[in-house]
């Protein structure tokens, strides 16, 4: 099953999104804008009042809940593979491993892993729910 290049593209985009957020963790560090007065600032015409800190602390929530409903999707995905597709998609996005170095401690031929990976691949754009329908038809077809 070939996936098209976009769709391949947003499952490595977000395995390595959640490689990123593990590694370095969720906080992100934006921080409120600090002046020497204290003041609501009015808007213009509207009359809404704002703080920049109040929006920096609803802007921390809602970015780091983003991040962990990404990982955990991420993870679910993993969860659906096998466990030699499951490894090389480890050992590949995780550990940057080239491929040669992957098939040498798996003790896999070159074209077996490209199988293996693009099979896990496709598996996980179908569980993160990024299959077009023409592509979720024919994986459905082949499994």
């Amino acid at each position: 099953m070939r996936l098209s290049r976009e769709t391949r593209r947003r499952v490595v985009q977000m395995l390595k999104l959640c490689r990123l957020y593990e590694q370095i963790g969720f906080h992100h560090g934006y921080e409120p804008r600090i002046t020497t007065v204290w003041s609501l600032a009015k808007s213009g015409k509207t009359n809404v009042v704002h703080s920049s800190t109040e929006q920096t602390a609803v802007r921390n929530v809602d970015t780091e809940a983003e991040r962990r409903a990404l990982v955990e999707k991420v993870h679910r995905a993993l969860a659906a593979l096998t466990k030699t597709e499951r490894e090389v998609i480890r050992l590949c996005y995780w550990e940057d491993m080239s491929t040669v170095a992957i098939c040498e401690r798996l003790f896999i031929s070159e074209r077996t892993q490209k199988r293996i990976k693009t099979r896990a691949l496709a598996k996980m754009a179908l569980v993160l729910g990024l299959l077009t329908p023409e592509e979720e038809k024919a994986l459905l077809t082949e499994l």
